[in-house]
């Protein structure tokens, strides 16, 4: 970006600190994005760090770690970027971002005193060595804690710990991360730690020259945290610490166990609940170096995911559907409808709302795996043409109880190994059939590649959807009608092993927002959109900077919030943002698409192996 920057008005930073780099882009109050810095870690810090692709990685057990150095380092690193560009720091009014989800950092009992004391002539990395009691960060690719997934598990129960916690037990969340630091991996270095931060919440300490509390929405990525409750959970912290009394044979009238949980409940700290209020202002090591204002404030850091969806105006029952490698589909709800198969998270600006997550391993490949067999049987020259693959989707006008699911990777959603599966309906009953049987030929495939992905997507969000405002353009007559037609041909339906209900069913999203280089192919999102059947438009978006966007955009909310001493409504603040989107039109298939939606959770149930 080289957009001259305005004189005067207030600026806002937002951070991206993801795997490979630290990005920052620069906005105004108006939320347009002016400038953009960044450093890539493999390019600026490899010899430094050891490093490939941002990380190490130990192929042996699985373990994937970032190091914390080299965090400080490009802080630093953008920081003179900027500086050297003769960059307005002092017009810099607030700063947010966000940081890749469930990583934890150790800091030392030095910590405190060494972020107060930083010095101008010094970097950070330097000052900050002695203040980490490990110098390394579990990343999210990590998967070396199948131990202690077990260990949460036999304890508690997956989707127990789902309905506690928003999600199961997943290998790469803080809980498992500390309980593998505490008594496997690194039981000195924890014994040594005097607080434990997320990513987040370290890079919002480190501006801050102060150790800050967890941010709540980031805090439901640690299998810890208790959403419903509002609190930590203190079965899920003995688990981390070690001291669980089934797992780790230790009564709770064992001194240990009061110990421990007195232990971890201190290393954590509290958790910031949902707000717009500043953490505080900016340390004076960055207004003695680089010149930003003292009076600039840091605004709470989040999770990469979270500051995805502060990227765009979404509203309550709002879905944005990402169809990149993988499927991944954030919705917006105020209904706290936990399952094992996806997650929930508090949402970062909205205090009685939530952030849905789906994600699915196969998503692109799957698609491009069934258009390179189209292109075969139709003997088309461009062998990657999407052209023959989207005439077929553009012919098919309905539903014709024909569906296929497409797994060339094992699958998380549902779990599943890799596989493929064709049924058809007839005669009310669902058959498993092959390739050019009851005819079911190559097109039949395009087409339920894209519609079995849809169908999968409008199942899992409907229990999230459910019991919020229910807008709809159907007619509830119409729609029991339908609801008891599909229960009569079909039982009742399960999805992942929960009923699925009239309200789940029958719930459509308010608008659908769709990302990811699938997006491109608008007949791949036109049929998405008329399976999916949002109230009130489908849009394409381009968002390629959506973690850093959301960021500035959330301390720029932050910001004019303080300014008026009063809440504002997060949607309604960025709603400008909707002038510059376009709905794109599809012919509305949600009511026809019934039959599918029952045929795949019938498939799921009782085909899939």
């Amino acid at each position: 970006m080289t957009v001259e920057l305005p004189a005067s008005e207030p600026l806002f930073l937002g951070f991206d600190l993801s795997t490979q780099q630290l990005k920052i882009i620069v906005t105004n109050q108006k939320l347009a994005a002016l400038k953009s810095y960044n450093v890539e870690f493999d390019v600026a810090f490899k010899e430094k760090y050891g490093i490939t692709k941002g990380v190490l990685t130990n192929k042996e057990d699985g373990e994937v770690v970032s190091p914390v150095g080299m965090w400080l380092d490009s802080i630093n690193h953008v920081f003179d970027q900027m500086k050297q560009d003769d960059f307005p720091f002092n017009q810099v009014a607030g700063i947010s971002g966000s940081c890749q989800q469930h990583g934890s950092v150790f800091w030392s009992h030095e910590a405190e005193k060494l972020l107060s004391g930083l010095q101008k002539d010094q970097d950070l990395s330097t000052q900050l060595k002695d203040a980490l009691s490990w110098d390394k960060s579990p990343n999210w690719q990590d998967h070396s804690t199948l131990e202690e997934s077990k260990a949460f598990v036999d304890a508690v129960g997956r989707e127990e710990l789902a309905d506690i916690t928003g999600s199961r037990d997943h290998l790469r969340f803080t809980g498992l991360q500390i309980r593998k630091f505490a008594t496997r991996s690194h039981p000195d270095k924890y014994a040594n730690t005097s607080r434990i931060s997320l990513v987040s919440s370290f890079i919002t300490s480190v501006l801050l020259g102060e150790i800050t509390e967890l941010e709540e929405s980031d805090a439901c990525g640690m299998n810890l945290y208790d959403i419903k409750a509002g609190d930590f959970n203190e079965e899920l912290l003995a688990l981390a610490a070690g001291v669980h009394p089934k797992v780790d044979n230790i009564t709770k009238d064992d001194p240990k166990y009061k110990a421990g949980i007195e232990d971890i409940k201190a290393k954590l700290g509290k958790i910031s609940p949902i707000t717009y209020k500043s953490s505080g202002s900016i340390a004076s090591y960055y207004v003695e170096k680089y010149g930003l204002n003292p009076k600039c404030q840091i605004y709470s850091f989040t999770g990469d995911n979270l500051a995805t969806i502060l990227s765009l105006p979404l509203q309550p029952n709002d879905c944005l559907i990402s169809l990149g490698t993988s499927t991944t589909v954030l919705l917006i709800t105020k209904n706290y409808q936990p399952s094992s198969q996806y997650h929930l998270f508090k949402h970062p600006t909205i205090p009685d709302g939530y952030m849905g997550m789906i994600c699915y391993c196969n998503g692109s490949l799957a698609r491009e795996k069934i258009r390179d067999e189209v292109n075969e049987y139709y003997k088309v020259e461009d062998k990657k043409s999407w052209d023959k693959f989207s005439e077929i989707l553009d012919k098919s006008t309905k539903f014709d109880n024909k569906l296929g699911i497409f797994f060339p990777l094992g699958e998380i959603v549902p779990q599943a190994k890799a596989q493929t599966v064709r049924a058809v309906l007839e005669n009310d009953k669902v058959i498993e059939v092959g390739l050019d049987t009851h005819g079911f030929d190559i097109d039949h495939d395009a087409r339920a590649i894209v519609e079995s992905q849809a169908l999968s997507c409008r199942l899992r969000a409907g229990p999230m959807l459910s019991k919020s405002s229910r807008a709809s353009v159907t007619s509830p007559t119409e729609l029991k009608g339908v609801y008891h037609d599909i229960v009569a041909k079909y039982g009742d339906l399960y999805t992942d092993g929960k009923q699925q209900t009239y309200e789940s069913l029958t719930s459509r999203p308010n608008r659908c927002f769709y990302v990811g280089g699938g997006s491109n192919n608008i007949s791949i999102i036109s049929k998405m959109g008329s399976i999916l059947g949002p109230v009130h438009g489908n849009f394409k978006v381009d968002i390629p900077n959506a973690c850093s966007l959301g960021g500035a955009y959330k301390a720029s909310w932050s910001y004019e919030c303080e300014q008026k001493g009063e809440w504002i409504n997060y949607d309604q603040y960025i709603n400008q943002l909707l002038k510059e989107l376009k709905s794109f039109n599809v012919e509305d298939k949600w009511l026809e698409y019934f039959d599918g939606v029952a045929l795949l959770a019938k498939m799921e149930e009782t085909l899939l192996k």
